[in-house]
């Protein structure tokens, strides 16, 4: 057991190498080669180079040939390992803790940079200009590169096999910490730190307490499809949503509070609604195996039927009631060995952040 997490370790260092170095590689790719940036059409074109080799390659199937190959998993394994498994109906309530976390990260992030301009901080690129005439293909272009690659590809290199591999070394609340700072360092960018750090925590929690990472992706698709949305509504004059960021400009400060405060509690709502019917489905599982299982009076325990299987027992999460109410599930405590190419990683993308507040780089 101690080998196969040795490896684990291993094989998320090499994932997460292929993650930090491959944004950094493109970025600077992207930077040096001379491409064309005259119409809207050209900077879609080079947002669509950078982000397909960058999600698809760097986040996603690298990571997965590692944890496969290296890790010595099926594909089955594999998806499992990086949180992957029967999709369930209530993980769509994710949609709308995506659309109430999508509204506070607007107050954290302004927040943010509120903060970073008292330090002087004042670094601001133009925005990519959208075209003056709507091109649908260019919306579901942006909401592809924007949305639907992050939402999958962030999520699977940095909350899939990662978060796994945490869960075997440290407590729940500690997991949470370290994915979330991991999250906010990964996107190397002073302005996206704090409020990304917030978010991988946020997603990182939903993960450990539904048991996948569907949440997650749905939560983190729904957040950056607002922001999409939203830009073309507002450049567009859509109806239903054209304006919104003009309507929290002019809120007064106890207003935009308000605003906040509300989304952060329906935020709230939506992360227990869904716990809630996930526990209650967990106790039904439950009660259905203990009613063909024996009881150990003396020790307390339940027995189940037919071969022990602890894997089976880990699914239900019925530790406790066959090991006993006293078990603690061990922990493998990582080597600094094991640990050196993360602790590495996270120097380079504290570097590479702190770059951009003193140069602006990669933003």
């Amino acid at each position: 057991m101690t080998d196969e997490l040795k490896r684990d370790y291993k094989s998320v260092s090499l994932a997460l190498c292929s993650a930090v170095l491959g944004l950094i590689f493109m970025r600077v790719v992207v930077y040096v080669l001379p491409l064309p940036s005259e119409t809207y059409g050209d900077t879609l074109g080079t947002n669509a180079l950078f982000a397909i080799v960058t999600q698809v390659i760097f986040f996603l199937v690298l990571p997965f040939c590692i944890y496969k190959f290296y890790g010595k998993r099926t594909v089955k394994q594999t998806l499992a390992f990086s949180g992957i498994g029967k999709f369930k109906a209530y993980y769509l309530l994710a949609i709308p803790l995506g659309i109430a976390a999508f509204v506070v990260t607007i107050g954290v992030s302004s927040a943010w940079t509120g903060l970073l301009k008292l330090t002087g901080y004042t670094y601001s690129p133009s925005p990519d200009e959208l075209p003056d005439n709507f091109v649908f293909g260019f919306f579901i272009a942006d909401i592809l590169l924007t949305a639907v690659l992050p939402a999958v590809c962030e999520e699977f290199v940095m909350r899939g096999g990662t978060l796994t591999t945490a869960q075997n070394s440290f407590k729940p609340i500690v997991c949470v910490i370290i994915c979330g700072v991991a999250f906010g360092l990964f996107h190397q960018n002073i302005k996206q730190v704090f409020y990304t750090t917030l978010f991988g925590m946020l997603a990182a929690y939903m993960i450990i307490k539904t048991k996948s990472i569907y949440p997650a992706m749905i939560m983190h698709f729904t957040n950056n499809f607002c922001s999409v949305f939203l830009d073309y509504a507002d450049h567009y004059n859509w109806a239903f949503g054209g304006g919104f960021y003009d309507v929290l400009g002019n809120m007064s400060v106890w207003g935009l509070a308000l605003v906040f405060l509300v989304a952060g509690a329906l935020a709230a709502v939506m992360v227990a609604l869904m716990l809630y019917i996930r526990d209650k489905q967990m106790i039904n599982k439950k009660m259905a195996v203990i009613k063909d299982a024996a009881f150990d009076a003396t020790n307390k325990r339940v027995i189940l039927q037919g071969e022990f299987d602890a894997q089976r027992v880990s699914e239900l999460e019925m530790e406790r009631e066959v090991y006993g109410r006293d078990y603690v599930r061990p922990l493998y405590r990582p080597s600094l060995r094991d640990t050196a190419v993360i602790i590495a990683l996270a120097v380079v993308t504290l570097l590479t952040t702190v770059f951009t507040y003193v140069w602006g780089f990669f933003y």
